[in-house]
């Protein structure tokens, strides 16, 4: 029998809790290359909204980038989980991620009756970004190329959005003071939208149930504290991934969002259950 999610009784606490407050939600690409994920994602979502919270999705599309990437004779580089975008990537990203993979969870959530803002609405114009400069990786200079770092992110838009109703779905691009569009990683995308709209929890969902303490591990950590999970980032037990996911969780953490969620996004309910359940079903990460 499929998981029907917290009882209403359980779940009552939560939802007068967390009403009318906003709860960013990562979407992994790995979760959008069957609409399977997403038939139990979006119901999820709408369930949020309902109960009146405020959702903002945000989503990327790596796996989807590096097969458009191949299949077009487009190199794929990347340096600890973080990709190098040439002028030929970012067009893959923008009609990989822009065009099909946003306007895919933004019909799945409308035929829900969930209104939304995406790509097609111009969302990622609410993120301004300044092209990363080459750093060092190991020793060596990274020209990461047409890939941006968020600077400002326009909050008064964001909230007009509130009135609407409308739930902001995010790709991984945003604009440069140009207006020119640049690559910006999602999970960093996720964690500076959550802190600028002063959100209550941050929510990474992907393929993995967690923060595996290493990857043959039977199941993943349940609660990390701030403390451990920054011996974590830096620690060779977890992927290249998890440790960019670490760091924003860091990132969002220290600037004042309180609570960090990083769980499957494969099994059913595990959205519902994370946020209107004690127990939980992932990874927590508090101070």
């Amino acid at each position: 029998m499929q998981d029907p999610g917290p009882s209403l009784l359980e779940a009552s606490v939560f939802i007068e809790r967390f009403r009318r407050e906003h709860v960013v939600i990562k979407l992994g690409g790995e979760l959008l290359d069957r609409s399977a994920a997403l038939d139990r994602i979006a119901p999820q979502i709408a369930v949020l909204t309902r109960c009146g919270m405020r959702p903002v999705v945000v989503h990327g599309g790596g796996k989807q980038i590096d097969e458009r990437c191949t299949k077009d004779g487009i190199p794929v580089v990347k340096h600890h989980g973080r990709r190098v975008t040439t002028e030929g990537v970012l067009n893959a990203v923008v009609d990989v991620v822009g065009n099909q993979l946003n306007a895919q969870i933004c019909s799945h959530l409308r035929a829900l009756g969930v209104q939304t803002r995406g790509f097609a609405d111009g969302v990622y114009r609410t993120l301004l970004a300044r092209r990363r400069a080459p750093m060092d990786v190991d020793g060596q200079q990274v020209d990461f190329g047409l890939v941006g770092d968020i600077t400002h992110v326009d909050v008064h838009a964001l909230r007009h959005g509130d009135e609407q109703h409308a739930v902001p779905v995010f790709p991984c691009l945003a604009i440069d003071d140009q207006g020119n569009w640049l690559n910006v990683n999602a999970d960093s995308v996720a964690s500076k939208v959550a802190l600028a709209l002063g959100a209550q929890k941050l929510i990474m969902l992907s393929r993995v149930p967690g923060v595996m303490e290493h990857p043959n591990a039977d199941g993943s950590i349940s609660q990390l504290t701030l403390t451990q999970a920054e011996h974590l980032a830096v620690s060779t037990q977890v992927t290249a991934g998890m440790k960019v996911k670490l760091n924003e969780a860091i990132n969002a953490l220290k600037g004042g969002v309180p609570q960090v969620h990083i769980i499957s996004g494969v099994e059913p309910s595990t959205l519902l259950r994370e946020i209107f359940t004690e127990e939980g079903c992932g990874t927590l990460i508090s101070h």
